[in-house]
């Protein structure tokens, strides 16, 4: 998968994962807290990487064996995806670690243009309402 298909399926990715921290369950999944390592309820370039590295890794791992295989990242034999698959997975074992997802994100920058886009204030991080509204704004209020 070529980095800037990858970019708009992390944005998409984590369109959806905002919207369900805002679920009515008991005891739900507030990931936004989760990628909050520091507890500062903000977000740092870092965190936000994780946040999206996280949500993409949760969504393709499909028998949640915690790594990905080729075939829950590769489609079919697309040249781009089987490339861009190999540079994730830096050891050459064949599979991806959540570990090697996060190095890659970090290497390309995937959080960069959320981080650009969603925080008004320009302080470097993103509170999570700046990330709502920024989703607000593409993706309509949460359900």
């Amino acid at each position: 998968m070529n980095t800037n298909h990858f970019q708009l399926i992390a944005l998409a990715v984590v369109a959806l994962a905002i919207p369900a921290c805002q679920t009515t369950s008991p005891n739900p999944p507030n990931r936004f807290d989760q990628a909050d390592v520091n507890r500062d309820k903000s977000l740092t370039l870092d965190e936000t990487n994780n946040l999206l590295v996280g949500e993409i890794f949760a969504a393709r791992d499909a028998n949640k064996d915690k790594q990905l295989s080729r075939a829950e990242v590769v489609e079919g034999n697309n040249a781009k995806e089987a490339k861009s698959f190999s540079e994730r997975d830096a050891n050459g074992d064949g599979n991806i670690t959540m570990e090697e997802a996060l190095a890659y994100g970090r290497k390309k920058g995937l959080a960069k243009q959320l981080m650009r886009d969603a925080d008004t204030d320009k302080n470097g991080q993103l509170s999570s309402a700046e990330v709502e509204a920024y989703y607000g704004k593409r993706e309509g209020p949460a359900r």
